[in-house]
């Protein structure tokens, strides 16, 4: 565990900041400045690119994720797979731009009334989707090189810093929209560079194509490996980023740019699955090859505990915080107060025993993942064709929680069938017990003028719910960071503790 929690630690700093800097654009600055049928443009172009990339993948993520293990060797270049990769992405882009000019006139005719801004800025998409497929793969290899934070720091933190400082020019008047949009489609396609310059650095970038290293039944795997990884990989990411398009599609961009603020909130909860993911995907590979269930069963039980600590208290959080949330958003964002609370007990749940995919995905049951994902979206396109008209964001927040609820207990439930691993133990009932006494500490509070009371409200909740989890001592893991920060603290302010 230890690389996992080094990798998860310092993705999870940047995440979380970079998340901090998101909220004070999205949040705080950009629904002050920009309407919300601009604010729903930058959301879906961020939805529907990523579809799109993760199409022009062709499953080949899934083949870095499961097979990068049987090509690892540093002296050989990893035998030619860094050419695999970029030729397949080439082939990917291809195919992409050639279904995005096809579909084209559907798109501008469906959205030429409803949605006018999406049809004038659609020339952006091909370039932005060409980028991001090539991030897509590139740090995915980076990541089996077990280096998750290079990526992560320039996605998640510094495209924002550079998107902050673009929405603070725009609210000055120095820029208009479209020069506004062409610098936020520019910063989305800039963290691609930098990956690239590490893999550089660190001798791992090869152009140099090994196809004799690849026998029959290795190419074998790779072909079954990419069938069915391009199902997961484009099942996944419209299982995430899908509600946009039918609020979009159903409703308007207006409503898809409230929907995505009170959204925003919610993914707070999710990071620690995701930045944990990251790396233990790789780790769990590696158990697979050498059929170490036990290591298997610790890590998920290990992850499962801690995310389950970070997201409770984020959620709780978020409740307390509820009104003041809502009291900086303008007016017209009052209608998304539920969709903040259902998105956010969803990200919770998934956040616990969401590692099991991770787990299905680099076994050889990696084809029920396929199954699973495919269920889902169907379940997900059917739930928002039946909610989403009727109740609206409400029931677009509603069809997506339900569906990443359900795809995470099928993989969970065959982890627990097929090999006796499982995530969910006692502890957990404890954190929701401790998140539950927090959350009614914090009420006790009288209202306070707006930043006052959220930060006194939010740190009484952290305090009482951080001691509650340190007393009962259920995760090692917090308790020794916890302690350790604590010590480091208590040698700063104590005499000579500088030296």
């Amino acid at each position: 565990m230890g690389i996992i929690i080094r990798q998860s630690v310092k993705s999870a700093f940047w995440t979380y900041l970079g998340i901090a800097v998101g909220y004070i654009n999205v949040g705080i600055i950009m629904p002050q400045f920009f309407d919300t049928a601009q604010m729903g443009l930058v959301q879906l172009f961020a939805s529907v690119s990523l579809i799109f990339a993760q199409f022009g993948t062709l499953g080949f993520t899934s083949v870095i994720n499961r097979l990068f293990p049987v090509f690892r060797n540093p002296r050989k270049y990893h035998h030619g797979f860094l050419f695999l990769t970029l030729v397949t992405g080439i082939v990917g882009f291809a195919l992409t731009a050639a279904g995005f000019i096809i579909l084209k006139p559907w798109i501008v005719e469906t959205n030429i009334d409803r949605s006018p801004l999406l049809v004038d800025y659609l020339w952006l998409m091909l370039p932005l989707v060409f980028m991001r497929l090539l991030f897509t793969l590139l740090d995915n290899y980076n990541k089996m090189l077990y280096d998750t934070v290079t990526g992560t720091f320039w996605l998640e933190f510094m495209h924002k810093v550079i998107n902050l400082f673009l929405i603070v020019l725009f609210a000055l008047g120095w820029l208009n929209f479209s020069q506004f949009f062409v610098g936020y489609i520019l910063s989305l396609s800039l963290p691609v560079l930098p990956v690239v310059v590490v893999l550089i650095r660190r001798h791992h970038f090869s152009l140099k194509p090994q196809l004799s290293f690849i026998t029959k039944e290795l190419h074998r795997d790779i072909r079954s490996t990419m069938s069915f990884g391009f199902v997961n990989g484009i099942s996944h990411v419209i299982l995430w980023n899908v509600d946009k398009v039918f609020v979009n599609q159903y409703l308007s961009l207006s409503e898809v740019g409230i929907f995505g603020v009170c959204v925003m909130y919610a993914t707070l909860i999710r990071v620690p699955y995701v930045s944990i993911s990251r790396i233990a995907g790789s780790i769990i590979a590696e158990a697979w090859k050498r059929d170490d269930r036990a290591h298997i069963r610790e890590i998920y039980q290990k992850a499962a505990l801690n995310q389950a600590i970070i997201g409770t208290l984020f959620f709780v959080g978020l409740l307390a915080n509820l009104d003041n949330i809502f009291q900086i958003l303008p007016p017209g964002y009052q209608t998304g107060k539920w969709v903040l609370i259902i998105y956010s007990a969803g990200m919770l749940i998934n956040t616990i025993i969401g590692l099991a995919g991770n787990i299905t995905e680099t076994s050889k049951h990696y084809r029920f993942t396929t199954f699973f994902l495919v269920l889902s979206i169907g379940i997900q396109f059917g739930l928002s064709m039946l909610l989403v008209p009727p109740f609206g964001i409400i029931g677009a927040a509603l069809a997506t929680t339900i569906t990443v609820i359900l795809n995470s207990g099928f993989q969970a439930v065959l982890q627990r069938m097929v090999y006796g691993i499982h995530g969910v133990t006692g502890k957990l009932l404890w954190v929701f017990v401790a998140g539950g006494l927090g959350y009614g500490v914090s009420l006790l509070l009288p209202q306070l003028p707006l930043i006052a009371d959220i930060l006194l409200r939010s740190a009484l909740l952290t305090v009482v719910f951080t001691v509650i989890i340190y007393l009962l001592k259920l995760s090692p893991d917090f308790n020794t960071l916890l302690s350790a920060r604590y010590h480091s603290i208590a040698r700063l302010f104590s005499p000579g503790g500088k030296k």
